[in-house]
Parts: C-alpha cells; structure tokens; sequence
C-alpha cells in the first residue's frame, strides 16, 4: 500500500495461514515479543483501544485484581505454543528488542523485506 509515494506497513490480526494464501513470503513481517513482554508491557503503549481498557480497570473496585485477571488472559492468548507459531510459520519475523529502537527497527525490516523507503 502506498501513501504520498511511500510504502506503509499495515497492522493486521490476518492468521498466517490466511496470509499465505493471500500473499507471498516477501510482503509480510511477523512482528513479535517475548511472552512475558507481550503481557508484562501490555498497557505501556499509547494505543487508544488498550489505554480505554485500562482505564476501565482503574475504575473496578478493586483495580490490582482487574489487572491480574486480564493478565492471565493474556497470558494464555501470548503463550510460548502461540509465540513458537509464528516463529515458524514460514514469513519473516522480527523479535522485539527495545535497544534497536523505531530507527533501528525499520532499518531491519527494510533489509529483510527488501525496501528501500527514502
């Protein structure tokens, strides 16, 4: 997808299987965290979806076991037979690691998609 002349990448919940049928290897970038930082970190983003719910679980009676529970939850949905998945569905994948940061990030991304963005 271009945008203004740029390539832009597209955040989607599509399972690898589907993918497979729809594209090829070259045009899709598995994003992943560790489990424990998929749940752990969970809330730090700004997204709007994930700061609404947390401050739903701010307004619970009891706020500490809101997190708790939702947490859990996560931890099914992030589990190691989940992550191992999607390690080893056959498209590329970049693990998260904070010390490339955004810059870093892309630059990787870039090289093993093959893209050149200005």
């Amino acid at each position: 997808m271009e945008a203004n002349g740029r390539k832009v990448f597209v955040d989607t919940n599509i399972c690898p299987e589907t993918l497979h049928k729809i594209t090829d290897r070259k045009h899709v970038m598995i994003m992943l965290s560790p489990p424990d930082m998929a749940v752990r970190r969970f809330f730090d983003r700004p997204d709007k979806e994930k700061q609404f719910l947390y401050q739903l679980m701010m307004e619970e009676p009891d706020p500490q076991a809101a997190l708790d529970n939702y947490r859990k939850g996560l931890e099914l949905i992030c589990s190691q037979e989940s992550y191992d998945s999607f390690l080893n569905c056959g498209f590329e994948v970049n693990i998260r690691d904070d010390e490339l940061g955004l810059e870093g990030t892309m630059a990787l991304i870039e090289k093993k998609l093959g893209l050149h963005l200005p």
